[in-house]
């Protein structure tokens, strides 16, 4: 039978913790100061507060401790004003509208406005192509390969 079941009232607490212990102090710890071999074995809350104490003691500096030397800056970058949203070549913009707005209107049509024309399908229809030729045409011709994106 397991100790637990002789007597379900008695805690194994303080057995296991015994055991704990007992295995820590056989096992070397660099954290722990020395003590001469004439006085007896350290407590347990003993080691507990020499592991805290020497936690306590400054560590040394760590890469987020570092600090960046001071050069020429003084603090007053200022980044430049983006432009409005409304600045940009109108028939850019308006090819834009027709790419995304035409099947947005073609599906609003088909929910809301069931006895719509064909004609006006396909003149929505025939924006979107003319918006997205416009857009494809308006993409560069050459490619710069020694261009990584980063701007500085």
């Amino acid at each position: 039978m397991s100790p637990r079941a002789q007597d379900p009232n008695e805690s194994t607490d303080d057995a296991v913790w015994q055991d704990l212990v007992a295995r820590l102090e056989e096992t070397p710890s660099s954290e722990l100061p020395e003590r001469p071999s004439s006085d007896p074995a350290p407590s347990a809350e003993e080691r507990v507060r020499a592991i805290f104490e020497a936690q306590r003691t400054p560590t040394p500096a760590g890469p987020r401790d570092h600090t960046a030397p001071d050069d020429d800056d003084d603090g007053s970058f200022r980044p430049p004003e983006p432009p409005a949203l409304g600045v940009g070549d109108p028939l850019v913009v308006l090819a834009w509208v027709g790419a995304v707005g035409s099947p947005i209107a073609l599906v609003l049509i088909a929910m809301f406005w069931r006895s719509a024309s064909s004609t006006m399908m396909l003149g929505i229809v025939a924006i979107f192509i003319a918006s997205v030729t416009f857009l494809i045409f308006r993409l560069p011709k050459t490619r710069d390969y020694d261009d990584d994106g980063a701007e500085v």
